[in-house]
């Protein structure tokens, strides 16, 4: 679930809220948003994400699931796992340490509602997909 919820979801999220902090809360003037407003605002390590996912299905795609847990999750996968850690951890650290609160006073609410609704749906989509979607995969991890 937290591939789902985090490593999924956070570039559609990113995208959505790049849109509209550039066309709502951010808008400048009678100008017009264009998509290098967009693209400047969108955060780019999601591109990295997107790219490192695609890698990892180009390279298994032609095993089959005993094989790719045999041979390319030891080799490839699972070496690969502390450095998406890190990179993850010093991604929103590097955006904490480039946040300026008073900005965030100046622009009132609607960030903090915007983050506040994208955790609920994260949540219940969570929710539904682990109990839902999923009970199968949990049930026979249990056996």
């Amino acid at each position: 679930m937290k591939v789902i919820g985090r490593d999924i979801w956070i570039g559609v999220w990113a995208f959505v809220l790049s849109i509209i902090a550039t066309t709502r809360w951010q808008s400048v003037g009678a100008q017009k948003a264009d998509a290098r407003q967009i693209w400047r605002r969108f955060p780019k390590f999601v591109v990295g994400f997107l790219v490192a996912s695609l890698i990892i299905t180009l390279v298994s795609r032609g095993y089959s699931y005993p094989d790719y847990k045999k041979l390319v999750l030891p080799s490839l996968v699972t070496p690969l796992q502390s450095l998406r850690i890190w990179a993850f951890t010093f991604t929103f650290l590097s955006i904490g340490l480039t946040t300026r609160i008073r900005d965030f006073a100046a622009v009132g609410a609607k960030p903090f509602y915007a983050f506040t609704a994208g955790v609920v749906v994260n949540v219940i989509l969570g929710y539904v997909l682990s109990t839902q979607v999923f009970v199968e995969f949990w049930t026979r991890l249990g056996q």
